[in-house]
């Protein structure tokens, strides 16, 4: 690959790369934020890990997760029971939900990597092969895998408390899912499959470089002129362009507003409600915490409250930090509060696991008057929430904390 400018996603820095030696790492000089990256045989690797995650996607969805045994009864649960059980409760916002970053969006991710890295390997051009790789990119930070497993194990443990319970093949394909789905992270290199479906093309800066000239394509990274930039797509992906995100510090604010008003009845409101012997006991995020505390599961209690407790607050707080800081000028230790924002970026999805646990528990336990585990309303007010707080982040654009003075040291 040849040496060519690109600009930061993160803070708008203008870098130009070299030639990689194998392995090599180019990164930001500024925020050191990753900006390439090769590695060998990188795209017929993520050919393989997707081929492998599509045979271990089709095992999930066939066979049994968890099987629980109570009272001479034995119930088994599959990805799409857990689905089934939100949308027989009249949870329909919550099925849908769980449908999409359980099966929907890691499915898609699959298969167009497949479509696309299959003709590459070939040495052809697959037909509309940069829409279905934008489309893969859009659709990767929602596809749960990771989180949903978790919820497999949070479940698991919980359960062993009440009733007798062994993991189904479908548990074993969804962890070595987790593995294929990080490992195609970590291979594949974007930018190499964007050069190989259509390389970067005149107009290209020259020597001297204007970052203020030009801006880059948030999704393919390509470059174009600011020059009647209006209502412009990139020539390569037909994103549209923009210098920066429209409206982020509104949007931004408009979104955590909503999401910490949310946040009070995610907590007054029950999640689920747990019948034993025709007896119900509705449990909140925090009765759920203290309930494991009191069945002497320190780490899982930790875990839980980390995930749906201590997330969700950080993300409000954080991301209300960086637009007041934002909104002030600042220019102190901007280097620090765009990893703080990277560290929200990569961990703010993991407080979907409360409701993957729902969602797991609803449909195993379902033993009629002897054990019966049911959705509440609190879970639709936390995944609104959760929802919302991946939104705002997404929303704000980390470039803004840069944009005060460039001349000052980070």
């Amino acid at each position: 690959m040849k040496a060519a400018w690109t600009l930061c996603h993160d803070c708008g820095t203008a870098s130009r790369l070299p030639e990689l030696p194998p392995g090599g790492v180019a990164c930001c000089p500024c925020c050191q934020a990753e900006l390439d990256r090769r590695q060998g045989a990188s795209l017929d690797t993520g050919l393989a890990l997707a081929l492998t995650g599509l045979i271990l996607f089709v095992i999930a969805n066939w066979q049994p997760l968890l099987t629980l045994k109570l009272g001479g009864r034995m119930l088994g649960n599959t990805l799409w029971d857990g689905v089934l059980a939100m949308a027989r409760y009249g949870m329909w916002d919550l099925a849908l939900l769980v449908l999409a970053t359980s099966m929907l969006f890691p499915l898609l991710m699959l298969l167009g990597l497949t479509g696309v890295l299959l003709p590459l390997h070939f040495g052809r051009r697959p037909w509309q092969g940069a829409r279905i790789f934008k489309m893969v990119l859009a659709v990767t930070p929602w596809a749960m895998v990771g989180v949903y497993t978790l919820g497999l194990f949070v479940a698991y443990v919980k359960l062993t408390s009440m009733a007798s319970v062994a993991p189904g093949v479908a548990l074993y394909a969804f962890c070595g899912l987790l593995v294929v789905s990080a490992a195609t992270r970590a291979t594949l290199n974007p930018r190499a499959v964007w050069e190989r479906l259509q390389p970067a093309s005149p107009p290209t800066p020259g020597p001297e470089f204007d970052p203020n000239a030009w801006m880059a394509c948030h999704v393919c990274g390509l470059l174009a002129s600011l020059e009647n930039h209006a209502r412009q797509s990139c020539r390569r992906c037909h994103a549209t362009l923009h210098h920066r995100k429209p409206h982020s510090i509104t949007r931004t604010w408009a979104l955590l507003w909503t999401a910490a008003l949310l946040y009070i009845p995610a907590n007054l409101y029950p999640v689920m409600t747990v019948i034993k012997m025709g007896r119900g006991q509705p449990d909140t995020i925090l009765s759920g915490v203290k309930h494991l505390i009191e069945s002497g599961m320190w780490p899982l209690a930790i875990l839980v409250f980390t995930a749906s407790i201590v997330v969700p607050v950080m993300k409000i707080v954080v991301l209300m930090f960086l637009l007041l800081a934002v909104r002030r000028r600042s220019t102190a230790r901007r280097r620090d509060r765009t990893v703080l924002y990277r560290v929200l970026e990569t961990f703010g999805h993991w407080s979907m696991v409360d409701i993957f646990l729902v969602s797991i528990l609803s449909a195993l336990v379902d033993f009629g008057s002897l054990a019966t585990i049911r959705p509440e309303t609190g879970g639709t007010f936390f995944a609104a929430v959760v929802l919302l707080t991946l939104f705002a982040a997404r929303a704000f654009d980390p470039r803004l904390i840069w944009d005060p003075s460039k001349r000052d040291a980070p």
